[in-house]
């Protein structure tokens, strides 16, 4: 396992591997190559806007790309691999051409299989063969994929793909997610972010455009997804407090916590705390005041947490994404196994007393 971490202060840096393509059969140019070539050896000062409901710490960054322009052959696929022996960027984005689109696609997933349908630049022209023979049949991104899904809804000329063909470009994607699952290849305690950008003719889209997209993709890739969650602290007339369990087919199956969830965009904590609740339990709540802040890093992104003090009908819940519910005094909380971002504030509270939280 190899490590390494970003360094962000006021506005922050990060170093962004980028690779594009030499042109190849009946091109004479690549914009991937060109756009490539474009950035590498640069820095630009990004800046994005707030998103919900998945989000980053820093706005803007100083993007310093590295990276080469690959030859369309076995050579060229396996080059990130190699530089990745001896160096981690904070993300790594490779870029391609795809003739036949008339937007940016981000790749999703990569095959383990080349099927060919021209020679590449070498003269190979592999049939049903695997990439690497003893790795799994597929490997999705290390990125973020709820985040991509994000940016492809806010741009229409923006788009998710879950086909990264069975040429060149999917065979050097395959090697470097490989790669960064075989030897563990961490960046601040997540697997380095790789994603393959297919990029359109600039007749469709242009050059400017697609820089654009690829310098907000890159202050995306090299942090972590925030995301902004409220949870209820519903106090019974008894001084209880309400704990609910997430179901086993849930993330974190079977562990405890204060109902609620993201807050979605356009939406503030209050209204989204309500709507949780609503789908959740059944319940229609009364929000009160906020009783704690927490933040909790889950590795592989960052959970800001608010909780509410909420007024419930205890009679009126039915469970629909948790298999259990509970009413707890301060002795009975400490007894259950919590979400960790829910643990710290469970003791708070009881050492406060529930009843004296109203």
């Amino acid at each position: 396992m190899r490590a390494s971490g970003l360094l962000l202060g006021r506005c922050g840096m990060a170093k962004v591997w980028v690779t594009g393509f030499q042109p190849f059969g009946k091109h004479t140019e690549n914009i991937s190559g060109d756009i490539a070539r474009s950035l590498i050896g640069q820095s630009f000062d990004v800046e994005i806007e707030s998103s919900l409901p998945f989000d980053v710490t820093e706005k803007m960054i100083e993007i310093q790309y590295g990276g080469e322009v690959l030859s369309v052959d076995e050579k060229g696929s396996v080059r990130t691999s190699e530089i990745l022996r001896d160096e981690l960027p904070d993300a790594i984005i490779h870029l391609g051409l795809k003739e036949d689109s008339v937007k940016i696609n981000l790749e999703l997933c990569a095959i383990n299989e080349c099927d060919f349908r021209i020679k590449d630049n070498a003269g190979r022209q592999l049939k049903n063969t695997p990439v690497i023979e003893s790795a799994l049949p597929l490997l999705h991104t290390t990125s973020h994929a709820p985040t991509l899904r994000q940016i492809a809804a806010k741009y229409a000329d923006v788009e998710i793909s879950e086909d990264c063909g069975k040429f060149v470009c999917n065979e050097t994607y395959f090697r470097t997610l490989n790669s960064i699952e075989r030897d563990v290849l961490l960046i601040d305690g997540r697997p380095i972010p790789a994603l393959f950008i297919h990029l359109p003719h600039p007749e469709q889209i242009s050059i400017v455009r697609q820089k654009e997209v690829i310098n907000e993709l890159s202050v995306y890739l090299v942090q972590k997804p925030t995301v902004q969650v409220v949870g209820a602290i519903a106090i019974s007339d008894d001084n209880r407090i309400l704990a609910c369990r997430r179901s086993p087919t849930e993330v974190m199956g079977g562990l405890w916590e204060f109902p609620g969830g993201k807050v979605e965009f356009g939406e503030t904590e209050q209204s989204a705390l309500k709507r949780e609740l609503k789908e959740e339990l059944e319940l229609n709540v009364e929000i009160g005041k906020c009783l704690a802040r927490e933040s909790h890093d889950y590795g592989s992104m960052i959970v800001n947490l608010a909780f509410y003090e909420c007024k419930v009908n205890a009679a009126g819940i039915n469970l629909s994404v948790h298999d259990s519910y509970r009413w707890l005094d301060e002795d009975e909380s400490g007894d259950l196994e919590w979400l960790p971002a829910d643990v710290g504030v469970v003791g708070q509270l009881a050492e406060k007393g529930f009843g004296n939280l109203g």
